[in-house]
């Protein structure tokens, strides 16, 4: 195998994952944005509405088709985050896995913590750009004079680093990365 192949070969997982997630973000991201509005919808009332297709059509009136999909910028790149880390991760790890194993098989229990590992860096690496995307699509939902008015994720990424604090794009990681392991090792090890 020449270079440019086991270089390829170890990338592609990396790359078709992370291509995966974003085209299912692009697909997904009104239901998304939809969900996030239901979810925040009457916060601390009773008797709020919160049918999605209300809240869809509600969202389109109010403010713009394109309202449904604010926030892809920071979901696209969560999923060239999070997913091509958690897919190429742990393909990284069954292979490590199968080296270790001297062609046998890779055992259960060698997927499952590959699953844990992958989906739990995964998630650390993609944590700031998840905190961007819920921010900017909560935003929308604030008083006018409250908004951020994020531009775009980098935009949002740097107005939280700089109001906030570096560390603050972690918020939220500890959950994040707990339900990833879970996600990932009963998605992958399976």
């Amino acid at each position: 195998m020449d270079n440019a192949s086991a270089v390829w070969s170890v990338a592609q997982p990396f790359v078709f994952g992370g291509l995966a997630g974003m085209a299912a973000t692009v697909c997904i991201q009104p239901v998304d944005m939809v969900k996030v509005r239901i979810q925040l919808a009457g916060e601390g009332q009773k008797g709020v509405r919160t049918n999605p297709f209300h809240l869809a059509s509600q969202i389109v009136r109010t403010e713009s088709v394109s309202s449904l999909y604010r926030g892809l910028s920071a979901g696209l790149l969560r999923q060239a985050t999070y997913t091509t880390a958690r897919m190429g991760l742990f393909n990284t790890f069954l292979s490590m896995a199968h080296a270790k194993n001297n062609g046998r098989p890779v055992t259960f229990a060698q997927r499952a913590a590959a699953g844990l590992a992958a989906g739990g860096l995964g998630a650390l690496v993609g944590t700031p750009a998840d905190l961007a995307l819920v921010r900017m699509q909560a935003d929308g939902t604030l008083p006018v004079e409250k908004r951020a008015n994020y531009r775009g994720v980098g935009d949002a990424l740097m107005k939280i680093a700089k109001n906030e604090g570096v560390l603050a794009l972690w918020n939220g990681a500890g959950p994040t990365v707990v339900r990833a392991m879970a996600l990932n090792v009963g998605m992958l090890a399976t």
